[in-house]
């Protein structure tokens, strides 16, 4: 009775295993786009054919007969002597194998001939699954020896690394051959999304249902740790999916569809390997780093521009050799085989997927180079355009028909013939809301018409300088007389000119299209043109992105706004600067210096500020008169700005008073200019009425602190101004600050030049 128990139990879970493939075929086809949904559905049912046709015919003697060295298997005695037990042993096998076949068409779909998905299973189920298989599983079943890697003690109890990663390195492999879907990384990288993404969900679902015969049935016997394993497969696919998501969400800002899907098999395939052996807590780990890894090697195969269509190589692959790692890391020791330790497990399960993944890669991408150099196994550019339903099958969908008839649309830019479709097929509803769509185009289309005429004369009107020209290149398409005469030119020569050339500087041209990008109107831009003849003059633009003549372009009229322009920079400069000197007045001087101080203390630079007066000028205004004042003062500006850098700060505060503030520059470099300033004015004798009158100023120093204020600093260098006038007028005092250091703060003396 225990026998028929294990029979039939072995038979249900073989059930449970082949119904992954209906899986596989909701998730892969709901996955691509509807124009290759068709190719992809057969080739899973394809795939299972071939896989159990070689797997039969010489797969599962190389993987479970008499082994030769542990590497390969032979002489396994004909299926007329087996028994029932041998008959289910097979049939469970070939679900395998099949599963492992399925994995890899799934990475290249959309681009790979339906010969190339052929040959691509044919390597997988003869020479590369059955040996790999033998490594691992060899001598299960038939009482043979065991394969070599088995002796070792790894341990790969349903497949993470025999089916899974298997089925990986051979999807990597075709890949790399193949390359990536069209428009997939070209001219940007951007995702190409499923056309049924429900369908794909309920793929998951059917998978995560036959996982259940997948690792159940592996124990080959309804044992008592039979429920452990179905819940360590259910705590894994669920724990794999909530990391995915929350991956996903927080690379993405949302939770991504395909992602959480693959999180869910990644999760399934991380515990696959050691789900006999790992607690449930234990079985949640793996599949929960599982559902990370998926997803975050995702997202590197997308920066490294490799092209995987439903994510096989980040959920079976890599996944498949986490849970190889896991049963190590993550698996109860007292499980192990036999005595060994951590660290014999852990070299044993790093031995197995180096050398399995060495020889399915390089065995599996050599053959499917040298058959792709001799049978392309990529179809043609426009056979991929068309859709492989079409151009492999022809077979279509309905949506599919009408994407083609939209496209025809688009290519011969006829918009007057409706699509058509099957009144009853499912795209039905969207061809009549596109015939409708088409009605409307015609009649705007034909309205425009009748109104080209009255829009051009609009733009001929003499009331507004019209321009359209192109957006890249600059040619003219159309110019008005009152835009031409504004430029210097006649209507007849405006053939000579492109629109760059009304710029004077290109850089504003360009800033110009910069804000006409964002696709609304541009109003109040002031721009510096040019007329033809040299001169400038400031214009206000407003413009407008536009079709003209079926090329992008832009449509702009302007106003001369020179004197405008001209007035609000007097007003300005009256807002700024002393009337008589030129040097900033008092109010915009302090503005200029608070700013330049702030910079200073924040790069850790010095700044030294300067306080000037005129000697005796009161003396100088009662004796001479204040038109000679106003000379003086002028002599005093100029002598100081002709000393001065153009980073350099300075202005008159009121009366004979000035100040400087000179940024980057210490006390002691501060003085040599100071210096310059008092011998250029006292070297200048100021003449009127054949009197000589001599002029001098006194000078204050002082160098800024790291807490000073503007006002900190000025006082000082006022002090310092006073200093030099009490030590007798004409000279640079400078104030130096002397460091307490028993009371930790700084007193002032004055330092005679």
């Amino acid at each position: 009775m225990d026998d028929n128990i294990d029979l039939i139990w072995v038979i249900l879970c073989a059930i449970l295993v082949s119904a992954m493939q209906a899986g596989f075929c909701c998730l892969e086809s709901g996955l691509v786009r509807t124009k290759n949904s068709i190719n992809v559905a057969i080739k899973n049912l394809v795939d299972f054919c071939i896989s159990s046709a070689i797997f039969w015919a010489v797969g599962f003697q190389l993987m479970f007969g008499e082994s030769a060295f542990g590497l390969v298997g032979y002489a396994l005695s004909p299926g007329s002597t087996w028994n029932a037990r041998d008959h289910a042993f097979f049939l469970f096998q070939l679900t395998f194998c099949g599963t492992a076949t399925t994995i890899v068409s799934g990475a290249v779909a959309e681009r790979m001939s339906f010969l190339g998905y052929f040959m691509a299973s044919a390597i997988l189920a003869s020479v590369i699954y059955p040996v790999t298989g033998h490594w691992i599983w060899g001598g299960l079943g038939f009482d043979h020896a065991a394969g070599w890697l088995a002796r070792l003690g790894f341990h790969d109890f349903a497949g993470s690394t025999a089916v899974h990663s298997v089925g990986g390195w051979i999807a990597w492999a075709a890949i790399l051959i193949i390359g990536p879907r069209l428009g997939r990384f070209t001219p940007r990288p951007k995702p190409i999304e499923g056309h049924d993404l429900p369908i794909a969900v309920l793929g998951v679902f059917l998978l995560w249902v036959g996982w259940f015969g997948f690792n159940g049935g592996s124990t080959l016997a309804f044992t008592d740790n039979i429920p452990q394993i179905l819940v360590n497969t259910s705590q894994g696919g669920a724990a794999g999916g909530l990391t995915a998501l929350f991956t996903t969400w927080r690379l993405h800002r949302r939770p991504r569809v395909p992602a959480i899907i693959n999180g869910v098999i990644g999760g399934l395939v991380s515990v696959t390997a050691g789900v006999d052996v790992m607690t449930p807590a234990g079985a949640t780990c793996a599949g929960a780093i599982g559902g990370v890894l998926c997803t975050l090697s995702e997202s590197a195969m997308n920066r490294a521009r490799i092209d995987d269509a439903v994510g096989v190589v980040p959920a079976h692959l890599v996944c498949g050799i986490w849970g190889t790692l896991a049963v190590a890391l993550l698996g109860d020791p007292q499980q192990w085989v036999g005595d060994y330790s951590f660290w014999r497990v852990l070299s044993v399960q790093l031995l197995g997927i180096v050398t399995v993944g060495l020889y399915a890669f390089l065995v599996g991408f050599s053959l499917l180079w040298a058959l792709n150099r001799v049978l392309p196994c990529r179809v043609s550019a426009e056979q991929e355009r068309t859709g492989l339903n079409i151009s492999e099958h022809g077979a279509s969908t309905s949506i599919q028909t009408l994407l083609a008839s939209m496209d025809s649309h688009s290519i011969v830019g006829d918009f007057t013939q409706h699509v058509w479709v099957e009144p009853e097929a499912e795209a039905a509803a969207i061809a009549a809301h596109y015939n409708r769509v088409l009605d409307k185009i015609n009649a705007t289309t034909q309205a425009l018409v009748a109104s080209r005429e009255g829009l051009l004369s609009i733009l001929n009107a003499p009331a507004f300088p019209v321009v359209i020209s192109h957006t890249q290149t600059s040619r003219l398409h159309f110019i008005n007389e009152r835009a031409a005469e504004l430029f210097g030119f006649t209507m007849q020569e405006s053939g000579r000119y492109q629109e760059l050339d009304f710029w004077e500087e290109p850089m504003e041209r360009e800033h110009f299209l910069s804000q006409l990008k964002t696709g609304q109107p541009l109003s109040n831009f002031e721009a510096h043109l040019r007329q033809i003849n040299g001169n400038t003059f400031w214009s206000l633009l407003s413009a407008i992105c536009l079709e003209y003549d079926g090329e992008d372009c832009i449509l702009f009229s302007f106003s001369d706004i020179s004197d405008r322009k001209i007035t609000e920079e007097e007003l300005r400069q009256f807002a700024q600067t002393d009337a008589l000197t030129g040097a900033y007045n008092r109010r915009f001087f302090l503005q200029q210096a608070k700013l330049a101080l702030l910079k200073c203390q924040t790069k850790n630079l010095p700044l030294t500020a300067m306080m000037l007066d005129i000697d005796d000028f009161k003396q100088v205004n009662d004796t001479y008169g204040h038109a000679v004042g106003d000379r003086a003062i002028q002599l005093v500006a100029n002598a100081c700005a002709n000393n001065l850098r153009d980073e350099d700060i300075f202005g008159r505060l009121g009366g004979d008073e000035f100040s400087i503030m000179l940024p980057a520059t210490s006390a002691n470099k501060a003085s040599a200019v100071a210096e310059r300033i008092r011998g250029a004015i006292a070297r200048s004798l100021f003449d009127e009425h054949n009197r000589v009158i001599p002029i001098t100023v006194s000078i204050g120093i002082a160098q800024a602190h790291a807490n000073d204020s503007v006002h900190d600093v000025l006082n000082q260098a006022d002090q310092a101004l006073y200093a030099a006038k009490r030590l007798g007028r004409n000279r640079v005092e400078k104030l130096v600050a002397v460091e307490e250091s028993s009371i930790g703060v700084h007193s002032h003396g004055v330092h005679s030049q």
